[in-house]
């Protein structure tokens, strides 16, 4: 149910995209149309009344039909421009590509190095603690 105060502007909206009957209005804005419709019969005469006319109108036109060889000339032509286009987005993916990997080889750069680094710190603090302390045993530290 539709929380909202129904006006005639929004009748109005509702009436343009659902039409003219109000069986094919969204559920929750049925009741609130009703009440509006009762409350101003002659505004909701007139908007339903309008809707109604381009349903009727919507109905009796004809539903155009697409014919085989059009059908066949448009995926034909999708096609040819899909081929057309192939070399090109498989130069791009290519390139993508090729950027990802050295993307991947600067990651495995960069953490080899930093942690060559770390580790070689890491040692050089512990022989440090370990002159510290007193008893310097570097072939224990440093292996």
């Amino acid at each position: 149910m539709s929380t909202e105060r129904m006006d005639l502007a929004r009748f109005g909206e509702l009436a343009d995209a659902f039409g003219g009957d109000l069986r094919r209005w969204p559920e929750g804005e049925r009741d609130a149309a009703r009440a509006f419709a009762d409350a101003n019969p002659i505004e909701a005469e007139r908007a339903l009344f309008d809707a109604r006319q381009t349903d009727a109108a919507l109905f009796a036109s004809v539903n155009p039909a697409v014919s085989m060889a059009l059908r066949d000339r448009v995926l034909a032509s999708a096609t040819m421009r899909a081929r057309a286009a192939w070399p090109s987005l498989r130069k791009l993916l290519w390139i993508g590509g090729v950027g990802w990997a050295a993307a991947a080889c600067a990651g495995v750069m960069v953490g080899t190095t930093v942690s060559s680094h770390l580790a070689t710190q890491t040692q050089a603090d512990a022989a440090v603690e370990q002159a510290m302390l007193g008893g310097f045993d570097e072939t224990e530290v440093l292996g």
